[in-house]
């Protein structure tokens, strides 16, 4: 199991460079409580910092730039409607889902509105087991709106018949992925929160519920049920910063050289403790579009929430033919995509 409750072994690899913006830009006087603007760091442009040579600070340092660089944000940093200020408003709703019932496990699956077939797929496989050895599994579909009227009603008829579907009011992109995740939070906080965990997962992912399922009882039995993060980490990626690239991020979006310690966006379990932080702390935190950039390394590391990943975490739905399925999650790079 790989434990990020320190960074001394990834921090180091993650920050190859000391940033001009930390050490001549911004400064820091505990005693006195003074933080000059950080828009003054974020006019450096590219060149400055990737020129910049000097000795690598030791790990406590490298966490603290990253910590005052997003804790000390200003005002007009934090007036994101959705993630700042919590303006959800349901579209549809299963308020009854969670409510009076005793949820080991909630499953909510970020998926596209067009996506019909990719949630009957879930429906007919997975989503069919509500119990297992007495613990109930609870699921929704997680969409934003769509402005494709026909679409809409089509959508309302299926959350009719189904009545597994959530939809917020931000429209639903691949850009609005943030929106999403902190509209997950919101609803977990308001409908579901006497679940004991929670797994966030994508339309491409296929949990393993007999393995899941004993392997958070043991967690239980062990009283080791709060603070939990566990996902397939990416502990060596760097912003893409070309232009024409999908991934394409700015130095004002993200002025460090390499991403600190994140988790996949594709799935994670979390306690509903984890949950319950991490919409609280995203009012505090300046937005994102990376989503699972934002989750897990803004949120997860400004709230001091330790991330771990099982060694038999995820794996390839095809690895996984030619032995016991014995990994958590699998990738279904088989799935069905719907053009319209």
């Amino acid at each position: 199991m790989i434990s990020f409750s320190t960074y001394h072994q990834t921090v180091n690899n993650s920050f190859d460079k000391k940033l001009h913006y930390v050490t001549e830009k911004t400064t820091i006087r505990h005693g006195e409580n003074t933080i000059r603007h950080r828009n003054n760091a974020k006019r450096m442009n590219k060149t400055q910092i990737n020129t910049c040579n000097q000795k690598k600070p030791n790990y406590f340092m490298e966490e603290k730039y990253f910590e005052s660089y997003y804790i000390y944000a200003s005002a007009a940093e934090l007036m994101d409607p959705f993630i700042h200020q919590h303006r959800y408003e349901l579209f549809i709703n299963q308020n009854f889902k969670c409510k009076g019932k005793n949820v080991f496990l909630l499953v909510f699956i970020h998926m596209a509105p067009d996506n019909f077939a990719g949630r009957n797929l879930i429906r007919s496989t997975t989503g069919t087991i509500l119990s297992f050895h007495s613990k109930r599994i609870e699921r929704v579909f997680v969409l934003g709106k769509t402005e494709n009227t026909t679409l809409q009603q089509e959508i309302e008829l299926e959350s009719k018949r189904y009545m597994d579907i959530i939809q917020g009011n931000f429209i639903d992109s691949y850009r609005n992925l943030t929106y999403k995740l902190v509209f997950s939070l919101f609803w977990v906080n308001s409908f579901c929160n006497n679940a004991k965990f929670v797994i966030k997962m994508d339309d491409d992912i296929i949990i393993n519920i007999p393995l899941v399922v004993p392997y958070l009882t043991e967690k239980v039995k062990a009283g080791k049920s709060v603070n939990v993060l566990e996902c397939k980490t990416i502990t060596e990626n760097i912003p893409v910063r070309e232009r024409n690239n999908k991934w394409f991020i700015t130095l004002e979006e993200y002025p460090f050289s390499k991403f600190l310690p994140y988790c996949a966006g594709h799935s994670s379990i979390m306690s509903v403790d984890v949950v319950r932080k991490m919409y609280k702390a995203s009012q505090k935190v300046p937005y994102l579009w990376l989503e699972d950039v934002y989750g897990s390394e803004f949120l997860a590391l400004l709230l001091k929430i330790n991330m771990f990943m099982p060694k038999f975490y995820f794996e390839s739905v095809l690895n996984g033919l030619y032995g016991m399925p014995c990994s958590l999650f699998y990738l279904n790079i088989l799935k069905i995509t719907i053009i319209r």
